[in-house]
């Protein structure tokens, strides 16, 4: 391995073919290097361990003092599993198998001393996920926790999805192993033939940090074998559902003009490029990413470029006391950099707030060409409007949100200076929408295929997007609230255009796009946007065209909007071009096109075509009852789950109140969601009495997705 302690602008250094074991990452200072890695090159974050460093402490079991924390151990090519409850046993589960009883009682008194071990939890919501320290038991035996601070939108762990992980009692199968933060040790049960002497404990975070640095670059080297950093994830990033830990495989802070290119991030405990600060054209290309602890990229930058900066979902300001300034207040955030010919796939293997390109507080991002694919949460996720410009092309991003819900392989939220303020109508937003932004975001000639979510999911606030020659293959295009908002000659194989409760006067344009379904909104205004017209519903059989009056009843618009049968040119291959105007030449080829990568990505299952009209969000008739003046009826799929933020459908919505009854005394209006009510959760209508008293019991209910008792 090179001496890294006396580099100097003009170096070239290469690293040797092989396997090198570093055990702290290497600091690089300075401008016009390159770091080469001979074929074959390695950098393992691990130490070498061997037979004479086991002992056998009871039949079966060996262990072995190392030097440093130890997160994960492998032997030769064989990675094993730290000891859980319940057992890993099947990879399309949540966590790979979950167990709620693992933090009651009865389960965890079987546990002597599960002090250093964890307990990993997906969300309430499912709205990313909480790891938390074992910090021993309480009197009463219950686990004493710690953590928990890993999403930004603190609901708590979920009923049913989570597990213990390094508990010692667990270890009862060969191929499991345990650390003891006490001891210094790891406990490991062998596989059968399995060799000590090619034994490796993980103990490293981070391989290179680039500090100060310009004209840096990074060639040919494989990088494996990292630490986890999910206790670290703390730092909130904004109103967004993340926090952040600023750490990666490679962390470049304060840099310009640097490149990573022909890299490969496997089996990375944190994230596996880390942008920091005020970083501008760095440049990732033709490099791979799987297996990845948290987010493959990401690029955020500081709240103090950010004017009037608010770091938690509820909080909120007025326009009388926000700074109007427009644009960034300070330099310290990434600008014009590119993600281009990558393959990133399974990533959030660990932590489930995570994404294949994670973009925070930064301009100009551009991310083309790439394959995101096999994520636990979003392939892409743009965290806030703080400064657009970035550019979304030609990417390939499906099998997505395999454990989260409620987002899309295409996930962003636009909760800035305009969103929700306290003096401000929501007519009057608008006015404020574009104070963070520099320029549009554009998301063009992309494939994107969500089978748990949606497509493109524009959340929270999210504004001044163009969207253009996208094939949406499974969960449609999804527009919450927001402002100036393009979308044009999009295809929604087998769904539509998700129209979620829109400003008045919003400014938004959806026209000349393919829908196989009528659209799905709620919550809409009277009139919708600037322009919703042109849009075509595809009806196979109807060989002229004729007005979609399935679109122009919903929209009140789409004057032009004509339903007919279409010609795709080979849509089991993947080729939707076709005649329509403004569809001739639409995109063929998407995803990594570096030769190796792309003969090693996978590519998403196409659809067959299905053009059903179920009833949507905001028509259901069937389950309304009315009780005590109050008019309910249930949650009825996750586009009404995604607007009023119920957990999974959970929750009755109230459609209408009486003006003189006890509810509206109380203060319940229409769109609320009681998911409480006497201390007792409402799983639906069925769970409200007939008889009940809105007046005297306490009623817990969400509105605009915050909860409140009543």
């Amino acid at each position: 391995m090179p001496d890294f302690r006396n580099i100097t602008a003009g170096d070239c250094i290469r690293i040797p073919a092989g396997i090198h074991h570093i055990t702290e990452p290497i600091r690089i200072h300075g401008n016009n290097i390159r770091i080469v890695g001979e074929e074959g090159a390695c950098l393992h974050g691990t130490v070498r361990l061997s037979a004479k460093d086991f002992s056998e402490t009871e039949p079966g079991v060996y262990s072995a003092e190392v030097p440093y924390p130890v997160d994960a151990f492998y032997v030769g090519e064989r990675k094993y599993t730290m000891a859980r409850y319940p057992k890993y046993t099947d990879p399309d589960a949540v966590f790979g198998g979950y167990a709620a009883d693992c933090i009651f009682p009865e389960k965890t008194k079987d546990w002597a001393d599960p002090a250093g071990g964890y307990i990993h939890a997906m969300h309430r919501h499912l709205w990313g996920g909480y790891s938390y320290r074992i910090d021993g038991k309480n009197a009463d035996g219950t686990l004493a926790l710690s953590g928990g601070w890993q999403n930004n939108r603190q609901m708590g762990m979920h009923d049913e999805y989570r597990f213990a992980e390094n508990i010692r009692e667990e270890m009862t199968e060969p191929g499991e192993w345990v650390y003891s933060p006490k001891e210094g040790r790891i406990y490991v049960r062998f596989f059968p033939g399995d060799d000590p002497e090619q034994a490796e404990a993980a103990v490293t975070e981070q391989f290179f940090i680039l500090e100060d640095c310009e004209n840096v670059t990074i060639e040919n080297i494989t990088f494996r074998r990292s630490v986890r950093t999910f206790m670290e994830t703390r730092e909130p990033l904004l109103r967004s559902d993340w926090t952040i830990c600023r750490k990666g495989a490679v962390l470049l802070q304060n840099s310009r003009r640097c490149r990573i290119d022909r890299c490969t991030f496997r089996d990375i405990g944190s994230n596996g490029i880390f942008a920091d600060g005020n970083c501008s054209e760095i440049a990732v290309t033709r490099s791979y990413f799987a297996g990845i602890g948290a987010s493959g990229l990401c690029f955020v930058g500081h709240p103090e470029s950010v004017r009037s900066p608010l770091f938690e979902y509820n909080q909120t300001q007025s326009a009388a006391d926000m700074d109007r300034t427009p644009g960034p207040k300070a330099d310290a955030y990434p600008k014009n950099c590119v993600v281009e010919d990558c393959l990133i796939e399974y990533v959030g293997t660990t932590e489930k707030q995570a994404a294949g390109v994670e973009i925070s507080m930064a301009y100009g991002i551009a991310v083309k060409n790439c394959t995101i694919c096999h994520t636990s949460r979003a392939g892409i996720n743009i965290s806030e409007g703080t400064f657009g410009g970035h550019r979304i092309e030609g990417c390939d991003v499906f099998d997505t949100v395999r454990e989260t819900g409620d987002h899309g392989s295409f996930n962003s939220w636009g909760r800035d200076r305009f969103w929700h303020l306290q003096d401000v109508d929501d007519r009057d937003c608008g006015a404020y929408a574009g104070l963070d932004m520099l320029s549009p975001n554009v998301i063009t000639r992309n494939r994107f295929r969500c089978d748990h979510g949606w497509d493109i999911d524009l959340d929270d606030g999210s504004s001044n997007y163009i969207i253009t020659e996208n094939l949406c293959l499974h969960g449609g295009l999804k527009l919450r609230e927001g402002f100036c908002r393009t979308v044009r000659h999009n295809i929604t194989v087998n769904d539509t255009v998700h129209f979620h409760v829109w400003y008045p006067d919003s400014r938004d344009i959806v026209e000349n796009n393919i829908v196989f379904r009528p659209y799905a909104p709620i919550g809409m205004p009277e009139v919708w946007g600037r322009t919703v017209n042109g849009n075509i519903l595809y009806t196979p059989g109807q060989k002229t065209a004729v007005p979609a009056e399935a679109l122009q009843r919903l929209s009140g618009q789409d004057e032009d909007a004509v339903s007919q049968g279409i010609v795709f040119a080979s849509p089991a291959e993947g080729n939707y071009s076709n005649r329509l105007p403004g569809f001739e030449s639409f995109p063929t080829e998407f995803g990594v096109r570096y030769a190796p990568l792309r003969a090693a990505a996978d590519t998403p299952v196409l659809p067959e075509f299905s053009t059903g009209s179920p009833e949507r969000s905001g028509q259901q008739t069937d389950g309304i009852c009315t009780i005590g003046g109050v008019t309910l009826r249930n949650i009825a799929d996750d586009g009404e789950m995604s607007v009023y933020g119920t957990a999974g459908h959970h929750g009755a919505l109230v459609l209408a109140v009486a003006e003189e009854s006890a509810a509206a005394g109380r203060g319940i209006l229409p769109g609320d969601v009681v998911v409480e009510y006497d201390n007792r959760s409402i799983v639906g209508v069925e769970d409200l009495h007939p008889d009940m008293n809105w007046q005297r019991e306490p009623v817990g209910i969400l509105r605009k997705q915050q909860k409140m008792c009543l």
